[in-house]
């Protein structure tokens, strides 16, 4: 049974394999100086981050 089932999963993931998209230029040719790249824009790793500091009690009628 298992030299059945070793040919059959390959079979099955070639035919898979044979049905992908072609890779985008830019990740084919990593090297390549030419290639069109998005621009890289920074963000703060911390923005946009809530304070947790230690707070004085309040009363629950104020929250």
């Amino acid at each position: 049974m298992r030299l059945v089932k070793v040919p059959l999963l390959m079979t099955l993931g070639l035919a898979l394999g044979a049905c992908s998209a072609t890779i985008p230029d830019y990740l084919a040719r990593p090297a390549d100086p030419n290639a069109r790249v998005p621009a890289v824009g920074y963000r703060s790793v911390t923005a946009g981050a809530a304070s947790f500091r230690p707070a004085e009690p309040k009363d629950w009628r104020e929250l």
